[in-house]
């Protein structure tokens, strides 16, 4: 079994698009060499795999050794299925570049000695990777951190900027099962809120949400917004209708000290996945603007 940390890695991960300069080396210098490191070729790991049945599900990128060191690169798994999570050491090695990764629903089902059919939309699946140099040194996708109460360094040794998506990081990534190519219609609706965050400070008086359609083309509103009882406005949220995937759609207040809540803030980032094969379900992770750093699940299933 892998240190735990590399197992809150892979439940916590999350692609970040920056605008660095690709053109700069960006490999860190661990004992006066450059780390080993694997990458995507054309683009960043999808955050989502659409499909309509799980045996048609696969992903399949080209991968290269950015500084041709590399010996071998096994990757670890942590899926979600059905809210159970099982974890994979060594569930894919390579050990020659350039390579194509294939991960598929049937090599993912027998990793985890279940049948195919387990595997549904709305299962998640992370990865972390160990990249290993030619002189032996093994680098993992995972951060350094140091403790500066005992000075010991724990954690991984490959560098945080490289484990965003502008460097088409191989070494860390994950996705979800998508439902199939889906419309607006299978959207609207009436919904049950299951997750809301805060609930001690802003107590669930509305447990239902109305979904309509608009107000522009891709684009669904949640009526009422994240805190109806607190004067919010309505949330707006683009919507990918292939990927199931959403971002915020429209500014908008997420809270208003005067209807009583601590203070007065705004809609920050949204990011989810709307998953209508799944029993209706709508995934948000809501982060704020003036108290950014405050996301938080807000999780709702259609009647």
């Amino acid at each position: 079994m892998k240190n735990l940390h590399k197992i809150l890695v892979l439940l916590s991960l999350t692609m970040i698009i920056s605008c660095t300069d690709d053109s700069k080396n960006p490999l860190p210098d661990f004992a006066a060499s450059q780390g080993s490191f694997i990458r995507f070729v054309d683009e960043i790991a999808p955050a989502t795999v659409s499909f309509a049945v799980p045996a048609e599900a696969s992903l399949s990128l080209p991968i290269e050794d950015v500084n041709g060191n590399t010996t071998s690169y096994t990757l670890d798994m942590v899926a979600t299925v059905g809210g159970n999570v099982a974890i994979v050491d060594d569930f894919i090695t390579i050990d020659s570049f350039p390579a194509t990764l294939t991960i598929s629903a049937q090599m993912i089902a027998d990793a985890l000695n279940m049948p195919l059919s387990d595997l549904d939309f709305g299962d998640n699946f992370a990865f972390v990777a160990e990249a290993v140099r030619n002189d032996g040194v093994a680098f993992t996708g995972q951060v350094p951190v140091f403790d500066g109460d005992t000075g010991i360094l724990s954690g991984g040794n490959t560098s945080a900027n490289l484990l965003t998506g502008v460097y088409r990081n191989a070494m860390a990534f994950n996705f979800t099962f998508a439902c199939p190519v889906f419309t607006t219609a299978d959207v609207v609706g009436t919904y049950d809120v299951l997750n809301f965050s805060f609930g001690a400070t802003f107590p669930i008086n509305t447990a239902t949400r109305e979904i309509i359609a608009g107000p522009g083309d891709g684009q669904i509103t949640i009526v009422g917004g994240e805190y109806p009882d607190y004067g919010a406005d309505d949330l707006v949220l683009n919507v990918n209708f292939t990927t199931g995937t959403v971002s915020r759609g429209a500014d908008g207040l997420a809270f208003d000290a005067a209807a009583g809540a601590f203070a007065t803030d705004n809609y920050g980032d949204v990011s989810g996945l709307v998953l209508p094969c799944a029993g209706g379900l709508i995934n948000l992770t809501v982060d704020f603007d003036a108290f950014a750093g405050n996301a938080h699940p807000f999780n709702l299933q259609k009647q």
